[in-house]
């Protein structure tokens, strides 16, 4: 290990090596209906609901206990491993859409609401 640093800083010393330029993710790389995802789940309410439970223990400052859950409208999301993330839960058709808020459907750019689903308006 000490030799492959050794010769990590002479070939650095003689221009050996390339420096890797930082790459960064643009936003204007990314289309309409990205943008829209990002806009519309950076307003989206959590969907977290908590609660505080009494349990027994000998300190009274540790007796209680905050549980957190999805809220009436929301599913947990299973793909969350560690923390609760819960997701809105729409009742009708969201195809070309996200849904936003229980039951509130947000169709992509380029669809509109009719008849309950997310049409195209070409």
């Amino acid at each position: 290990m000490k030799y492959f640093l050794k010769i990590l800083i002479v070939l650095a010393l003689l221009g050996g090596i390339c420096q890797a330029i930082p790459q960064f993710w643009k936003l204007n790389s990314l289309n309409e209906r990205d943008l829209f995802i990002l806009d519309i789940k950076g307003t989206m309410a959590a969907g977290i609901c908590y609660k505080q439970v009494s349990r027994k223990t000998n300190d009274p400052q540790f007796s209680l206990r905050t549980l957190s859950y999805c809220c009436p409208g929301y599913e947990r999301n299973p793909y969350s491993t560690h923390s609760v993330k819960c997701d809105p839960i729409c009742t009708e058709d969201c195809s070309n859409g996200i849904c936003s808020a229980p039951d509130v459907c947000e169709c992509y750019p380029g669809y509109e609401r009719k008849g309950g689903r997310c049409e195209s308006y070409y």
